[in-house]
């Protein structure tokens, strides 16, 4: 017996089949299409690059602001810049012209597809552009900012990176594209589910080699490290698992799908309180009015924000309206007056170069130290009022005592006392007493 429905296919594939020529004709119309648009977008994406180049550093810049480094970016060579740039522009232009460039896909493909295929390839398309679009913004949000925080976390002190602009651009694009291709995954699987090629019950059967393999690429597709991996592999079972639920929906599914799901919303929510809350070795508690910091090699001041985490080499400094405290990781609390300079050498260390700070140690070993401009002070529990300027610094011992380092010599401050340290002496009116020594110095005439 004649299928009828096969002979009405056959029938349909018939009226459009081409010959060959005609079929690498269309390929090549596509193509060039495609190309076409994908250079116009390009000039459009050059026109505005720095602000493209300035939207995709915001992930950089958390990272490097969390750590307390500086957010810009370096170029190794003159030319390097205009090849990074020219590599943003192309990435960003493809993004652009994407949806075109599938409809051309499409306009070449559809003409050998039955009209139930063609069905589900239009049902397909917006959810697969919709897919890529929210796998890029998962790699932009969460992905590649935390990922960068955690590989210049490990550096430790003292280390101070090079980033390069050709380096990063690389980095995030094929991170940020990687990711909107794997969010495809789930539309892959229900599309060979459709067409009869794969059913679920081989995807479930695949399920470790699925694992095993979803891992493998996310090894590839990130940097070396198993932070990065783990993160764009959960996402990827996750949207395994989906597949498997969208091709065939269960009940048991639907339960294996939820737990998966609700345990990495709890690891991410974990490593995320983590990483954002995870104390530095100086932590800032509250600010007020105009207070300012400074990277460790940097030549700009910047705002300071709550947000803001602080490490050794970090400068701080107050304007005429602004106050801030911080705690190191030592235990010992800084309140920073207005008009106050303060470079935190590392925990149990600072450099006040100018102004009024406070400061409470509830006990430090080694001792907790402030270099000033006329001195350095030493102490390991009490609190102390310090104002330093050019010429004297006065330090009062609220509470506990201290001990002060001027020209070589120790001397002991007790609780409830002040000093003024100086160097080379207390400053004094020099015009009073050269007039005063000349009256007593001067010989008197004698008469012959």
């Amino acid at each position: 017996m004649v299928n009828l429905e096969t002979e009405e296919h056959i029938d349909e594939i018939e009226k459009v089949r081409m010959p060959f020529g005609t079929h690498l004709e269309e390929l090549r119309k596509r193509l060039i299409y495609s190309i076409i648009a994908i250079i116009l977008c390009f000039f459009l994406c050059w026109f505005f690059k720095v602000q493209i180049l300035d939207m995709a550093k915001k992930p950089h810049k958390f990272a490097m602001g969390k750590i307390g480094l500086s957010t810009e970016l370096q170029v190794l060579s003159y030319q390097e810049g205009f090849y990074a740039y020219m590599k943003l522009c192309f990435i960003s232009s493809v993004f652009l012209a994407y949806p075109f460039i599938i409809y051309q896909i499409w306009r070449f493909v559809s003409v050998g597809l039955y009209k139930k295929e063609r069905r589900y390839i239009m049902l397909f398309l917006p959810i697969s552009y919709l897919a890529f679009v929210i796998g890029g913004l998962f790699g932009y949000f969460l992905l590649i900012p935390f990922g960068l925080q955690f590989l210049i976390g490990i550096l430790g002190p003292g280390i101070q990176p090079i980033i390069t602009m050709q380096q990063y651009v690389s980095f995030v694009f094929m991170l940020t594209v990687a990711l909107g291709l794997v969010f495809q995954l789930p539309l892959v699987m229900l599309l060979l589910s459709k067409i009869q090629l794969i059913t679920p019950d081989k995807f479930i059967k695949w399920r470790k080699y699925a694992i095993l393999v979803i891992f493998i690429i996310a090894a590839i597709v990130t940097p070396p490290d198993p932070f990065t991996q783990t993160m764009t592999a959960g996402p990827m079972i996750i949207l395994y698992e989906l597949g498997i639920l969208v091709a065939r929906p269960t009940k048991k599914g639907f339960m294996f799908l939820g737990t998966i799901v609700g345990s990495g919303i709890i690891v991410l929510f974990a490593t995320y309180f983590y990483l954002t809350h995870r104390g530095g070795e100086i932590n800032l508690l509250n600010a007020h009015g105009d207070v300012q910091f400074l990277y460790p090699g940097a030549t700009e001041w910047s705002k300071l924000s709550m947000r803001t985490s602080f490490h050794k080499g970090i400068g701080l400094k107050t304007g005429g309206e602004g106050k801030t405290l911080l705690s190191t990781k030592k235990g010992v609390d800084i309140g920073i007056d207005i008009n106050t300079e303060v470079q935190f050498v590392d925990s149990s260390k600072i450099q006040l170069k100018h102004g009024q700070i406070i400061i409470s140690v509830n006990e430090s070993d080694p001792l907790f130290e402030i270099d000033t401009p006329n001195g350095r002070i030493r102490t390991s529990k009490g609190t102390l009022n310090i104002q330093a300027g050019e010429l004297v610094t006065i330090v009062t011992a609220v509470k506990g005592d201290a001990t002060l380092l001027l020209e070589g010599e120790e001397k002991k401050l007790l609780e409830g006392r002040q000093h003024k340290m100086t160097i080379g002496g207390e400053p004094v009116d020099i015009g009073y007493i050269i007039n005063w020594s000349e009256g007593i110095l001067t010989k008197p005439d004698v008469k012959k």
